[in-house]
């Protein structure tokens, strides 16, 4: 079960930009958040631990498919969720791994 929830200030930085389009995005990544706290395993699983989950962006009107990717990493054996990065798929259709393993080090060095 999760413990804590951390932040990086990627995902922040991000959000803020996707917030400004999308005015739903708050309260659907709020839905996602309780999703992923009751069952972390959900999603694509990525390199070093990471999962990609997709996330339906309401005022977008296209579902899970055509919105947004939250992008999430489990440690602490279970306890721990950090949120890495969050995109848009009509932005890009994929993140680098090296972006996101950037993105840990950031996190673990705070």
């Amino acid at each position: 079960m999760i413990s804590e929830v951390k932040y990086s200030d990627e995902f922040g930085k991000a959000f803020k930009l996707l917030k400004k389009r999308y005015k739903s995005l708050p309260d659907d990544f709020k839905v996602l958040l309780t999703s992923l706290i009751e069952n972390p395993y959900q999603g694509d699983a990525l390199s070093d631990g990471m999962r990609k989950v997709r996330m339906s962006i309401s005022s977008k009107r296209r579902g899970k498919r055509g919105g947004g990717r939250v992008i999430i990493r489990i440690a602490v054996e279970g306890t721990q969720l950090s949120i890495l990065y969050i995109y848009d798929k009509s932005d890009m259709s994929d993140i680098s791994d090296a972006f996101l393993r950037d993105v840990i080090i950031r996190m673990e060095q705070q």
